[in-house]
């Protein structure tokens, strides 16, 4: 059994989470307008469903090699500081989209909102690494990741709203303003452990942080890299991002191309799988804390909801393709979208399974640069296919498959818990069997 924490610990970190997932939903929401614009930013520029893509492609591309040194970032100076900072930095990028009138303007835009939107989902991993004991991480994990379908979920409707009456330029810079706002509220109320006062009981719970809270040098960096549990991180998130972001780009261009559903009604259509993402987020962490205090090992608790989620996501995914029904499509991509979000807060609960404490933020910075390496391909992959076919029925084809090939990496290739060791020969890895 987990120890008992104080009331005031309890609210504490679940604030922290809270605000985290706040955090998220903003940077979702930021991210998202590409995909709410989609066919009037094609209209303003003359694009290509290819050349949509390649805007989308340009973030995820920046996003994904910003992540590699954000994460060692946060390891050593804090979630608190560095998301704050990065809040501040990507609405103002967000606002720069709307304003420049060329498509070079956009594109840079695009990149700098790739830059600073990193910090988000490996300070949250590092939030909930320092506030919660191994077995308790898996409710945490899912309340923070359902900021995303949260964000978009909650964003879909008012952006499309936005879009309507001031054009997608003036989405882009509203959704800037709020986020300064928030930038604001973030540095007022969030606050890490170390500066928070603890009663003996919550210090005694969070002693498995004791003597790890360092983030390390370079070359405990690199050697990450070293470990197949790593390796099996990166290619895992490649096709778990590959799939996020086919979705997060193309579901309304699905329902308006695919099923000729008009922008006003996909607003709200395209709520309902992201509604159940939402509940899959949910499921998916109480799915990985039940089966931990059952007597499963820490790892294969984190795996068995991994992999199980991406093999059922991905026979949704096929209803989705195969069928010219709006309903059953509709069918088909909600339960999809919650099952692949119940295997999304699975493989970010197994990063803090496997990673020393002292560096959870690393090799969830480091997992996430494979995941939108995978965004990167996806959008314009996406975008070529159905250029060149007509339709999204071979582009859902490939969601499947890559949730097939994620299931593989998580379920074989992580294995063993990353051990690194300190000068003197103590383990950082968190001791998680007592």
């Amino acid at each position: 059994m987990a120890q008992q924490v104080s009331p005031a610990l309890q609210r504490m970190r679940w604030f922290a989470v809270v605000l985290c997932m706040i955090a998220i939903a903003l940077n979702y929401i930021d991210r998202s307008t590409l995909a709410v614009g989609n066919l009037k930013i094609r209209e303003s520029f003359a694009l290509t469903a290819a050349g949509i893509g390649a805007l989308q492609s340009a973030w995820s591309l920046t996003y994904a090699f910003a992540q590699l040194p954000i994460g060692a970032l946060i390891d050593r100076i804090g979630t608190r500081r560095l998301v704050g900072w990065a809040l501040v930095l990507w609405s103002l990028a967000q606002a720069a989209g709307g304003i420049f009138t060329s498509y070079a303007g956009l594109l840079a835009s695009r990149i700098a909102l790739g830059v600073f939107e990193c910090p988000a989902f490996p300070g949250a991993v590092r939030c909930v690494s320092d506030w919660f004991h191994p077995r308790d991480r898996g409710r945490p994990t899912g309340v923070y990741t359902v900021g995303g379908d949260l964000g978009r979920l909650v964003g879909l409707p008012i952006m499309t709203a936005l879009m309507l009456a001031l054009g997608w330029r003036g989405m882009f810079v509203a959704m800037g303003v709020m986020g300064l706002a928030a930038a604001g509220g973030w540095f007022l109320l969030y606050r890490d452990p170390d500066f928070s006062k603890l009663q003996k009981e919550d210090h005694d719970y969070l002693s498995f942080n004791q003597g790890s809270t360092n983030g390390g040098d370079l070359r405990d960096w690199m050697r990450l890299f070293h470990f197949r549990s790593m390796w099996g991180l990166i290619f895992g998130a490649f096709c778990s991002g590959y799939v996020i972001w086919m979705y997060g780009t193309w579901l309304p261009g699905f329902l308006e191309m695919q099923h000729h559903v008009s922008i006003g009604k996909t607003g709200l259509l395209a709520m309902i799988p992201l509604a159940c993402s939402i509940i899959g987020s949910q499921v998916g962490g109480q799915a990985t804390d039940w089966l931990a205090h059952r007597g499963v090992g820490i790892v294969a608790s984190r795996k068995i909801p991994t992999v199980a989620g991406f093999v059922v996501s991905a026979a949704f995914c096929t209803v989705a393709a195969y069928t010219t029904s709006l309903n059953m499509a509709l069918f088909g991509v909600s339960g999809s979208m919650f099952f692949l979000a119940f295997a999304q807060t699975g493989h970010w609960t197994l990063i803090t399974a496997v990673a020393p404490h002292s560096q959870s933020a690393s090799v969830s910075s480091i997992q996430n640069f494979g995941s939108y390496l995978g965004g990167t391909v996806s959008p314009l992959l996406t975008g070529i296919v159905v250029d060149q076919t007509g339709s999204f029925d071979l582009a859902l084809a490939l969601g499947a498959a890559f949730m097939i090939a994620g299931a593989f990496f998580y379920g074989v290739v992580v294995r063993d818990p990353i051990e690194l060791h300190e000068p003197d020969g103590v383990a950082l890895t968190q001791a998680v069997a007592d």
